[in-house]
């Protein structure tokens, strides 16, 4: 993963927009769901793709019997898929570190993310430039699986040692 300076400041503007806003920027394809769920599920298309235009970055949600939530979910996904996808110059986070269902905390993961990249994945480093300690710092990663994920997987693909939590 790079910085693209085509996309520098874009992916801050993308995680703060609005729903309607971010999906008058995506394409919306839904489709039937499978697994369990009976009738109502396999005869409507309940499963919503969101892909981002531009970036073309992909979403994916058919947890629910209803598109509508699952739309919703769906785009919970793709702010935090832009978040892991698109890097930008590391900048400090002045604010306190939001909950993990805060819509700030995908901005605040895109921001720890830019800091780890740009240390190439080092732990102290990176919290030294957030501004926060190590052990914070593992402990807000921890907070959402899928980040938390990435970063070690990033961490092993640099042979790193995975990160664990305590």
């Amino acid at each position: 993963m790079t910085i693209n300076e085509e996309l520098t400041g874009e992916r801050d503007r993308l995680l703060q927009l609005d729903e309607a806003k971010l999906l008058a920027e995506c394409r919306c394809d839904t489709m039937r769901g499978t697994g369990p769920g009976g009738q109502k599920r396999n005869k409507t298309e309940s499963a919503v793709r969101i892909t981002h235009i531009k970036t073309n970055i992909v979403a994916f949600d058919d947890e629910q019997r209803s598109q509508h939530i699952n739309r919703h979910r769906a785009l919970q996904k793709l702010r935090l898929q832009i978040a892991l996808e698109l890097r930008q110059p590391p900048t400090t986070w002045t604010m306190p570190v939001p909950s993990v269902k805060s819509e700030n905390f995908v901005l605040w993961a895109a921001v720890a993310l830019d800091a780890m990249h740009s240390e190439d994945y080092g732990v102290a480093a990176a919290a030294k430039l957030l501004g926060t300690t190590t052990s914070q710092l593992v402990k807000n990663l921890a907070k959402s699986p899928k980040l938390w994920q990435f970063v070690n997987a990033q961490r092993t693909a640099r042979n790193l040692q995975p990160l664990v939590q305590k």
